[in-house]
């Protein structure tokens, strides 16, 4: 009787345990949700701002293109 007893105990303490880790995992899913979300934003913010800055670079490029070639024109 007393090892059934034992048995019920631990089968107690380890139901318990589960149900803490369950729950800990689902803080955990919510975190790396909630970090997933961030990172996609940042993601998106730095995306955009590399494109700004190649479309700057290739307007810049394309007026120093003008330029020497008003030069080389002015040259000639």
């Amino acid at each position: 009787m007393e090892t059934l007893a034992r048995l019920e105990q631990r089968i107690d303490t380890l139901l318990a345990r589960m149900r803490g880790l369950e729950e800990e995992n689902k803080r955990l899913k919510r975190e790396i949700d909630q970090a997933l979300t961030e990172i996609e934003a940042e993601n998106r913010r730095l995306k955009e701002e590399l494109e700004r800055e190649r479309s700057g670079k290739e307007a810049v490029l394309s007026r120093i293109d003008g330029l020497l070639a008003k030069l080389q024109d002015d040259q000639a």
